[in-house]
């Protein structure tokens, strides 16, 4: 496992696409560009992988946690999911944020060709890509960055 520490800035792609839109299961459409002003995580997961399982639960209490201080959350189901198990899972957690079916993998090869699960970025107010971690979060280390990025006091 591979944890990148949360304040480690990515070198190879430092502004996520503005334009970048991700399709939820639902059909509802979410552009990056219209959650600046918040902390975004994307996670990239998949039904089959056991650590993204183990983690889910944490993630969304994270969420439920910070979601109304300006925390977003997009889980990104890899395009090898199916979706009928996704929609099970997600019904089964009673996932809070939105859920994307990669489907033709467009988002995987956007976000640094992930091909690992799971694999989370953490972008910034304002737009930036600053976290990239393959395997489980450290939700310590993730509440504590929420926390000193000001997500708390609001």
């Amino acid at each position: 496992m591979l944890v990148i520490a949360l304040s480690a800035p990515l070198s190879t792609q430092a502004v996520a696409s503005s334009a970048l839109t991700f399709t939820t299961m639902e059909g509802k459409q979410i552009l990056l560009s219209d959650l600046r002003g918040k902390i975004v995580l994307i996670n990239f997961w998949a039904t089959s992988c056991g650590i993204c399982l183990a983690e889910m639960p944490d993630l969304i209490q994270t969420y439920q946690q910070y979601r109304k201080r300006g925390f977003e959350v997009i889980a990104v189901a890899m395009h090898y999911d199916q979706p009928g198990d996704i929609k099970a899972y997600v019904r089964k957690q009673g996932m809070p944020f939105p859920v994307v079916f990669d489907s033709d993998g467009s988002l995987a090869r956007e976000f640094e060709q992930v091909s690992v699960t799971p694999t989370t970025f953490i972008i910034d107010r304002s737009g930036r890509r600053i976290s990239k971690t393959l395997g489980i979060i450290d939700f310590g280390k993730l509440r504590a960055f929420l926390e000193s990025a000001g997500v708390a006091g609001r």
